[in-house]
């Protein structure tokens, strides 16, 4: 009798309680030798709250996020998550403590499917080794009904997610993050370079994942 089984990296915890605080940075900062960065930044992230970070062109907006993200550590101040301090090494120890980043490009592949884009890099797979292959069903059916779950109303999730607009890719990402798990999203300038309408749309699924509870 064939045994068949599926892979998923999902993330099942349970967001926290709205106004919970997930991550709190404390006179952070970020030095390169003698050049400063970042200097002096605090603030908390709640959960089911919006936090927006303003700053002139060059202020640290973009390093602040990158700390956040695991991309860059900081050298100065503290980074607390769940209460506890800490530093990520890298982007994927930001993700596991569920921090997700989606970013201006948004690192899509714009040729694939919107259900490929939607998995991509954590793509599941069924049947046993060495004869396992992607289960196109699963994740065809599950972006499907995480997009709906957002709102987001798309024709076919066969077509290519560069057909799609500015503010519909920003959406996808947004859905992304929210299924594999994150509790904070953190989003660089999402409506950049989207007209007033598509900027209305994002702004639309920002609030709804803050009512599904994301910091």
């Amino acid at each position: 009798m064939s045994k068949k089984s599926t892979e998923s990296t999902v993330t099942t915890t349970e967001p926290p309680a709205r106004g919970t605080t997930i991550v709190e940075v404390q006179d952070i900062g970020k030095r390169y030798g003698n050049i400063i960065a970042l200097s002096d930044v605090s603030t908390t992230v709640k959960a089911g709250e919006v936090t927006c970070v303003l700053g002139d062109n060059g202020a640290g907006k973009s390093t602040f996020i990158k700390i956040l993200a695991g991309a860059h550590q900081h050298t100065d101040g503290t980074l607390v998550v769940d209460g506890e301090s800490t530093s990520f090494s890298n982007p994927r120890q930001a993700l596991d403590a569920g921090i997700a980043t989606v970013y201006q490009d948004l690192a899509v592949v714009p040729l694939m499917p919107v259900w490929r884009n939607f998995f991509l890099g954590s793509e599941v797979r069924t049947g046993v080794a060495p004869f396992k292959k992607l289960d196109v069903d699963f994740m065809k059916s599950t972006t499907r009904d995480e997009l709906a779950a957002m709102g987001i109303d798309l024709r076919d999730v066969e077509q290519p997610i560069g057909t799609l607009s500015g503010g519909e890719r920003q959406c996808v990402a947004i859905a992304r993050a929210v299924y594999f798990g994150a509790r904070v999203l953190i989003l660089d300038e999402p409506t950049a370079a989207l007209g007033v309408k598509q900027s209305g749309v994002v702004l639309k699924y920002i609030a709804k994942a803050r009512e599904r509870g994301l910091g």
